[in-house]
């Protein structure tokens, strides 16, 4: 055998041995090409990760800009006190006859104007009329008499002094005139008696004023007192109007007020101070002499504006300086400096009084201190702020 023979001839085992090697080598190549790719992932995620620290790196808050105001101490306040009244006549009255009987004229009607004295209504006096005739012819009738007792009394006094009449004649014809003499007055008193119920037969007016009212029309049998019409006067117009009592003690008579209706304003001066307080209100009722517009009505709703000085030390904040504290009290905003930096702070307050978009408190605040203004709900205590501007 020759050697080529020999150099080819399979020797036992080396075909397996080399194939076993070769899957070794590629299990090798294998392992180290995923070692190399987990590393460059590992290397890019850190990659990553380091620029995303370098990104979102914690950063300080700028300074929220905010509006100030310097407080301005005040030892008090004005407060506005509003009072309502009502709008009425001076005068009004219910007319009514003085005596019943049938009425037989009415010469005024609602909305109606009347003067003084002027006859708004009539009763029948048929009656009454017929009364007084009678009166009358007893007056006469008695008249007759007494002259004739004068006559008589003339004559017995001349027999009497010539001795020819005794002297109770005399006597007798002096008490005979003297009684048809008080019959006459009794029976002209009677007469007066009768022309006073005719008289208060007619209806007059008490003073210039309008019909605002009418309950009994013709023919109606009426009673003593039920009321007819009832008329109000015109020139004269007072406001009714209830205050505090120690509101009452700074009114002057001789200054001029100013009342609000829902029609415009209206001029006023105290007339008077009822002398009592009204058990539901407690309040004392003031009546004001009213000139003005005509044209408000009676009835119509008055409001009186007062002004009342209120001795407290505290100052004027808007609204929207203050937000909702605890216990019924209330926070502002200061700007103070710490460290070179302005921050918020917290400061209790107390509502005195609000007067439309502010308000007047008191509280732990400083005299001079500057406060946030407005837009208290971006800021919180212990935030550094800026002022607006800066």
């Amino acid at each position: 055998m020759n050697e080529d023979a020999i150099g080819t001839r399979n020797i036992p085992g080396t075909t397996k041995s080399t194939s076993l090697l070769s899957r070794i080598l590629k299990g090798k190549a294998t392992s180290l090409v995923a070692l190399v790719f987990v590393g460059m992932m590992g290397a890019g995620m850190a990659a990553l990760y380091m620029r995303a620290n370098a990104e979102a790196g914690p950063q300080r808050p700028l300074p929220t800009p905010v509006a100030t105001l310097t407080i301005e101490m005040q030892d008090g306040y004005t407060e506005a006190g509003r009072y309502v009244g009502r709008l009425e006549p001076a005068r009004q009255t219910a007319l009514a006859f003085e005596r019943g009987g049938l009425v037989t004229t009415v010469l005024k009607d609602e909305g109606d104007l009347v003067a003084a004295g002027e006859t708004v209504a009539k009763l029948d006096t048929a009656q009454l009329e017929a009364t007084r005739d009678q009166l009358e012819a007893q007056v006469r009738e008695l008249t007759a008499r007494r002259q004739l007792a004068t006559l008589t009394l003339g004559r017995q006094s001349k027999l009497q002094k010539k001795g020819w009449s005794p002297e109770q004649r005399l006597d007798e014809a002096q008490a005979s005139l003297s009684e048809l003499t008080a019959g006459i007055d009794r029976v002209s008193a009677q007469i007066a008696s009768i022309d006073i119920d005719i008289a208060k037969s007619n209806i007059t007016a008490p003073f210039d004023g309008i019909v605002s009212s009418r309950s009994i029309d013709e023919g109606a049998v009426v009673a003593a007192g039920a009321p007819l019409l009832t008329i109000l006067e015109a020139d004269r117009r007072q406001a009714r109007i209830g205050l505090p009592p120690e509101v009452t003690t700074k009114l002057d008579p001789a200054r001029s007020y100013l009342l609000e209706t829902g029609k415009g304003k209206l001029q006023a001066r105290l007339n008077a101070l009822r002398p009592d307080l009204q058990a539901g209100t407690r309040t004392v009722t003031a009546l004001f002499d009213v000139t003005g517009d005509g044209n408000v009505l009676f009835g119509e709703i008055v409001t009186l504006t007062l002004d009342t000085e209120i001795r407290a030390r505290g100052t004027w904040v808007p609204l929207a300086a203050l937000s909702e504290g605890h216990r019924g009290l209330w926070n502002i905003l200061t700007v103070v400096t710490r460290q070179g930096q302005r921050i918020a702070q917290n400061e209790a307050v107390e509502i005195l009084h609000i007067d439309g978009e502010r308000a007047y408190v008191r509280g732990t605040f400083q005299p001079g201190a500057e406060i946030v203004a407005g837009g208290t709900n971006r800021v919180i205590a212990g935030q550094r702020v800026a002022l607006a501007g800066e």
